[in-house]
C-alpha cells in the first residue's frame, strides 16, 4: 500500500465530515429542494392543463366567430355615456343603447388608446349584434378578436421549458453532490449580481486543486454575503469536468441523514 499524500490528508481533515467518505454519496433533497421539485412538477402538470383549457377556449371562440359571420346584423345605437379610464394609458369607455325586436339593450366598449374618433353622448354609432343573442354586440368593423391558436403550443412548451430548467438544476446539484469530489477552494473574488432591480446575489470566484494536482478556477452564485477573499471554502467538483463545481453546502440537495 502506498502512503497517502500528506497534502490530501490535511485537506480532508478540514473538510466537512460528510464529504470525506467514498462516492457515490447518499443524497436527499433539502426543504428548499423539495419545494422547488414540487414547483417543477406543478409547472409540468400546468402545461397540460393549460393546453387543454386553452384548446377548449379556442374552440368556443372559433364557434362564436363563425356564428357572428353567419348571423350578425348592422344597426345604429345611441351613445349614452363616455367615460375616461385614467391611468398610464387612458382610454375612453363608451356605453351605448340600441333596440332589437322591441327591446332595449345596452353595450359597452373600451376604445383603443390611439382611437381618435369623435364620440359624445347622444351621438349615433354604428354597431353589429346577433339577432339570436341581441345582448351580444360590438362596434361595426371591430369584431372581438379570437385566440391565436399558436398561443396554445407556445404556452404549453413555455411551461414545460420552465419545469425542465428547474428539474435540470436539481439533477445537476444531485449528481454533483452524489458523485463529485470534495476539495477546499480559495476565494479569489466576488461581485454583486443584479436581480430584479436589486442586488440579491453574489458571483463568487475561487480556485482549487484537483486530485490530479491541476489548478482549477471556477465561480458560482450564492444568495448570501460572500466570504472574504482568501478564505478557504469547501466545494464539490465533477471528477470528469472540474469546471463544473459549486460551493458547499448546496441549496437544493444535502447528504442523506439517517435517523
Amino acid at each position: 500500500m502506498t502512503a497517502a499524500d500528506p497534502r490530501h490528508i490535511s485537506t480532508a481533515a478540514t473538510l466537512p465530515p460528510e464529504l470525506r467518505g467514498t462516492v457515490p454519496r447518499d443524497v436527499q433533497l433539502t426543504a428548499l429542494g423539495k419545494t422547488v421539485a414540487a414547483i417543477a412538477v406543478a409547472t409540468a402538470a400546468g402545461a397540460f392543463v393549460a393546453a387543454i383549457w386553452m384548446s377548449i377556449v379556442y374552440l368556443r371562440i372559433d364557434a362564436e366567430r363563425h356564428l357572428r359571420d353567419r348571423e350578425s346584423v348592422s344597426d345604429t345605437a345611441e351613445v349614452v355615456e363616455v367615460a375616461l379610464r385614467r391611468g398610464e394609458h387612458p382610454r375612453r369607455v363608451v356605453t351605448y343603447r340600441y333596440e332589437s325586436s322591441g327591446h332595449s339593450y345596452t353595450g359597452q366598449v373600451v376604445l383603443r388608446e390611439k382611437d381618435r374618433r369623435d364620440v359624445s353622448r347622444g351621438m349615433p354609432i354604428a354597431i353589429e349584434y346577433l339577432p339570436s343573442r341581441p345582448e351580444a354586440s360590438w362596434l361595426a368593423g371591430d369584431r372581438p378578436s379570437g385566440l391565436p391558436i399558436v398561443l396554445i403550443p407556445l404556452t404549453a412548451l413555455g411551461l414545460l421549458a420552465v419545469g425542465a430548467m428547474i428539474a435540470r438544476t436539481l439533477r445537476r446539484q444531485w449528481i454533483l453532490l452524489s458523485e463529485g469530489r470534495a476539495a477546499l477552494a480559495s476565494v479569489t473574488g466576488f461581485k454583486k449580481v443584479h436581480r430584479e432591480h436589486k442586488y440579491k446575489a453574489y458571483r463568487v470566484s475561487y480556485e482549487f486543486q484537483t486530485l490530479s494536482g491541476a489548478r482549477q478556477r471556477s465561480r458560482c452564485e450564492i444568495g448570501k454575503a460572500p466570504p472574504p477573499i482568501g478564505t478557504m471554502v469547501p466545494i464539490v467538483y465533477h471528477r470528469d469536468r472540474p469546471t463544473w463545481s459549486a460551493t458547499y453546502p448546496l441549496a437544493f440537495v444535502q447528504p442523506f441523514r439517517r435517523r
